[in-house]
C-alpha cells in the first residue's frame, strides 16, 4: 500500500510586499518617536564647563536662564554627580508657576545668585522645594516657594528683577539669599558669548540630535556668559562692598514692604569656603530679620566623620546638605520673625 503524500500547505494573504514594508516603516517611526520622547524628557548631557548654555540675554532684566531648556549637567571630569535641569517659560530653574495664587496658598519668592539656585542637585533637594515640603498642608496652608535665583545677579539686578518680574507672582514673603562674596557683581562681569551654530531645518527641533551631539536644543547662537567676581579684595574694598550691600538691601526691603510682603535675609556661605565679613547680619538686622548660615555649615563640617555635601566641587554651588540645612534654618527664621502667614503650619517628618 503506497503512502499518501502530505497535503500541500497554502498561505492566504496578499502577495505584495507593500504591507510588509509599511509595517516596517511604521515600526521604525514608532521607535524614532519613542526615542525622541525619552531624549526630550532627559535632555542632552552637557559638561558643567559649558554652563554658558544655561543663560540667555533678556532686554528687560539683563539675563535669565534659557526658557524651555532641558538638559543633564555633568562634571565631565570623572566626579560622581550629575543632575537634570529644566527651565520654565519664565526663565527660572523651577517648575511653571501661574501668576495667580491658588485659594489658601502662601508664596515665598527667593532672590539670589548661583549659590543656592539648585543647579547641580536633584529638584527635590533644592532649597525652594525643601522649604515648601516642610509645611504641613493637611493642617495648614499650602506653601509654594518660587526659585527666583539667577546666576550673576548683583543686588541692583535682583531689585530690578523683583520689580519687573518677581511681584507678578504675588509673594507673601521675599527672601534674599545673600552671597556675601559674589553679590556685588557689576555689569562688567557678564558678556555675550557665541555658542556653537544652532541646528537648522528638521534637526533644530530634534531632541535626538541634541542628545547625540551633547548640545542643548536652541535656535539661538547667543548666550549670556558670566565672569567670576574678584576673589581677593583689599580692606578698603571690603568696607566699600559692605556699604553697597547695606544700601542695596535697603532698596529691596523698601520695595518689598511697599508691596505689602514680608522680607528676610539669609547669609549664604560661599562655595568653596572662603572668608567673608561675619558681622553682616549685625549690620542688616535693622533692615530685616537676618540669619547667617556659617555657624550651621561650620558645625556640620566639624562633627561629621564623612565630609558633608555642602558644596559641589568645581561648580560654586551648594550641594544637597547645604540646601537641607538652609531650608530648616530659613523656616525657623521666618517663624521666629512671625513672617509666615498665620495659617502656615510646620510639619515634622522623619
Amino acid at each position: 500500500m503506497s503512502q499518501s503524500s502530505p497535503p500541500e500547505l497554502k498561505f492566504h494573504g496578499p502577495a505584495e510586499t507593500a504591507p510588509k514594508l509599511a509595517m516596517a516603516v511604521l515600526g521604525i517611526l514608532l521607535t524614532f518617536l519613542l526615542t525622541e520622547l525619552v531624549a526630550r524628557i532627559e535632555g542632552p548631557t552637557v559638561c558643567a564647563g559649558k554652563e554658558n548654555f544655561l543663560l540667555r540675554p533678556d532686554a528687560e532684566v539683563g539675563w535669565t536662564f534659557r526658557p524651555g531648556l532641558t538638559l543633564t549637567l555633568d562634571p565631565c571630569d570623572g566626579k560622581a554627580w550629575s543632575a537634570p535641569i529644566t527651565i520654565n517659560t519664565s526663565g527660572l530653574a523651577d517648575q511653571e508657576w501661574p501668576h495667580e495664587k491658588r485659594p489658601g496658598e502662601a508664596r515665598v519668592l527667593l532672590l539670589g545668585g548661583a549659590l543656592a539656585d539648585g543647579v547641580g542637585v536633584a529638584r527635590g533637594d533644592r532649597l525652594s522645594v525643601r522649604l515648601a515640603h516642610l509645611a504641613d498642608q493637611r493642617r495648614g496652608q499650602r506653601v509654594s516657594v518660587i526659585n527666583g535665583q539667577i546666576p550673576g545677579y548683583s543686588l541692583a539686578r535682583q531689585d530690578q528683577f523683583l520689580a519687573k518680574r518677581g511681584f507678578a507672582f504675588d509673594p507673601d514673603i521675599v527672601v534674599l539669599v545673600l552671597d556675601p562674596v559674589g553679590s556685588l557683581r557689576d555689569e562688567g562681569t557678564i558678556g555675550l558669548a557665541q555658542t556653537l551654530p544652532p541646528a537648522t531645518g528638521l534637526l533644530s527641533d530634534s531632541a535626538i540630535h541634541a542628545w547625540w551631539t551633547n548640545r542643548p536644543q536652541t535656535k539661538e547662537n547667543t548666550s549670556a556668559q558670566l565672569f567670576p567676581p574678584p576673589r581677593d579684595r583689599s580692606p578698603e574694598e571690603i568696607l566699600a562692598a559692605q556699604s553697597q550691600i547695606v544700601t542695596g538691601i535697603e532698596n529691596i526691603a523698601r520695595r518689598v514692604r511697599a508691596a505689602g510682603a514680608g522680607f528676610a535675609i539669609l547669609i549664604a556661605p560661599p562655595c568653596p569656603n572662603r572668608p567673608y565679613p561675619k558681622d553682616l547680619c549685625e549690620n542688616l538686622k535693622g533692615i530685616a530679620p537676618c540669619m547667617d548660615l556659617e555657624g550651621s555649615f561650620s558645625s556640620i563640617r566639624k562633627n561629621n566623620a564623612k565630609p558633608p555635601e555642602l558644596c559641589i566641587d568645581g561648580l560654586g554651588r551648594w550641594g544637597r546638605d547645604g540646601h537641607f540645612l538652609a531650608s530648616h534654618a530659613l523656616w525657623t527664621l521666618l517663624e521666629q520673625s512671625e513672617l509666615w502667614p498665620s495659617g502656615v503650619v510646620r510639619g515634622y517628618r522623619l
